[in-house]
């Protein structure tokens, strides 16, 4: 089942890493399953003790569920920050969850420098899963898809450029845009990384963030051609936006195993 669709047009400078700015439709993607409740956790993942326990292969998802969330450097104490709920580009504020302790949540956050971690209250989200992870191997130029720990489909992606890579680390897919021309150099949609690039501190009026996208340059697949972004085929892109929910793990590695 896929949810409704957000309608809200902004401008954004998402995926700036990548390309010029756009304006795009932003959109929730697919939904994520409901967490079930256990008293265990879960035996291949980090689920929070005494909190949902997921099925092998999958990953815990927190979403926002009010206006703002306070992150915390230690579980209710430490520095402390707030975040927006919705993000600037208008999609739902999204963690990709770690571990946790009892009534919180470690998980990873969508801001520099790149693999930042925080502590959330559990009360401040609601809590899906995903059995989708993401795997691209640079050298190889290779994604994989998999899907409850199996390889479900590879597809070739275009890596960052010799000057602009593509930062190595474990990230998740933060917001889902759709930009106004299918055929433009983003292709029909986009995903947003937790990623920045390390070399491109802003990038076209945005903050250097990457993303996962379509290209109206397929000839480029299989090579590092982008700023930092991930390019695969329209096609794909297609496929990815219809499957994989917000949240999804992304772990891009140099060289593949």
């Amino acid at each position: 089942m896929v949810r409704r669709r957000a309608v809200l047009l902004v401008g954004v400078g998402l995926l700036s890493g990548c390309s010029r700015a756009t304006k795009a439709t932003t959109t929730t993607g697919p939904a994520a399953r409901p967490a079930t409740s256990s008293g265990s956790t879960g035996s291949e993942t980090s689920s929070p003790p005494g909190k949902p326990t997921l099925d092998p292969g999958s990953s815990l998802v927190a979403t926002a569920v009010n206006s703002r969330v306070t992150v915390w450097s230690e579980p209710g104490r430490g520095s402390r920050q707030r975040l927006a709920n919705p993000t600037p580009s208008g999609g739902p504020l999204t963690f990709l969850v770690t571990e946790g302790a009892p009534g919180w949540l470690k998980v990873l956050l969508p801001q520099r420098p790149n693999g930042s971690t925080g502590w959330i209250a559990q009360g401040q989200v609601g809590l899906t899963s995903t059995p989708y992870r993401l795997v691209i191997s640079m050298s190889a130029h290779r994604l994989d898809v998999f899907y409850a720990g199996r390889r479900q489909a590879s597809h070739p992606v275009g890596v960052g450029k010799a000057a602009t890579p593509t930062p190595t680390g474990t990230y998740y897919l933060t917001e889902l845009i759709q930009p106004p021309d299918p055929d433009g150099a983003y292709g029909p949609y986009a995903f947003g990384l937790s990623a920045f690039s390390n070399t491109l501190k802003t990038f076209a009026g945005g903050p250097g963030q990457l993303g996962l996208h379509g290209t109206d340059a397929p000839h480029g697949l299989g090579h590092d051609v982008s700023h930092g972004c991930l390019r695969v085929s329209n096609r794909v892109i297609r496929q990815l936006a219809k499957q994989v929910p917000l949240g999804t793990p992304v772990e891009i590695r140099a060289a593949a195993r």
